[in-house]
């Protein structure tokens, strides 16, 4: 009796130990867990806390690349108002030498004289010859400086312009740069920015990216404003006319590209 009691209690015993054991080895488990769960709760949080202080630096240089868009779009417009004014005065200019011309053309069908070709002037961008007659009186003589004072200011207003021309394609060249800038910065921002969620991403680019093809339009429309003053002055250049005044005596001005 005593007996069978003793090994019902040993058994009972060596189950409680084995029950420990494995509430023990259950605890151990878990406390291996609880440590991988805070481990990896730490390492969202860090990744959360970059994130948050990756969103804030790329609205920061979403803001500057805002700012500097802002600011182009000015200084384009405000070229755009120069160059226009530019072309208003250089096409008030030409429309004025072309009625001067003109004006002089009308005196073609006076009487003929015969006539000596002289040269009587030059210009480092092109050479005026003028037809005189032998007896050539006061009279004669000072219309003939008058003529070559009025072509040398035309001259003088075709290198302004020119001059013009350079600065306009040299400010075009300025223009181009800053975009290829803007270009490369928003570039960056996108290799910064390739591991952020996509609604982060997509959240101002799109209309950076639209606002930069509206810049690059307006470097193309430069690029045709350029061409068509260059035509312009390309055909000031070709000016060629024979002027014969109420006197009898007969002008051939021409303009001559000197290279």
């Amino acid at each position: 009796m005593h007996l069978t009691t003793i090994r019902a209690m040993e058994k009972d015993l060596d189950l409680v130990k084995s029950d420990t054991k494995r509430l023990k080895e259950e605890t151990e488990r878990m406390m291996k867990a609880k440590d991988q769960t805070c481990s990896k709760i730490f390492d969202k949080q860090k990744k959360i806390a970059s994130l948050h202080n990756d969103s804030s630096t790329l609205s920061q240089t979403l803001e500057l690349i805002i700012q500097e868009r802002v600011n182009t779009s000015a200084k384009l417009q405000k070229k755009k108002t120069y160059y226009a004014k530019i072309m208003e005065d250089m096409n008030a200019k030409l429309q004025e030498q072309q009625d001067w011309i003109n004006s002089h053309k009308l005196n073609t069908n006076a009487g003929k004289l015969g006539l000596v070709e002289t040269k009587t002037g030059a210009h480092e961008e092109g050479d005026i010859r003028v037809k005189t007659s032998i007896a050539m009186d006061p009279k004669t003589h000072r219309m003939g400086q008058e003529t070559n004072e009025k072509y040398n200011d035309i001259m003088t207003k075709l290198d302004g312009s020119k001059a013009k021309l350079e600065e306009i394609m040299t400010n075009k060249s300025k223009l181009v740069l800053e975009n290829c800038k803007i270009k490369k910065s928003i570039e960056q921002l996108k290799c910064r920015t390739a591991s952020f969620p996509p609604a982060l991403i997509t959240m101002d680019m799109k209309a950076l990216e639209e606002e930069h093809k509206a810049l690059l339009s307006d470097n193309a429309a430069e690029v045709e404003y350029f061409q068509c003053l260059q035509h312009r002055i390309e055909q000031i250049k070709g000016i060629s006319h024979v002027i014969k005044c109420p006197c009898g005596v007969e002008y051939k001005v021409e303009l001559e590209n000197s290279g």
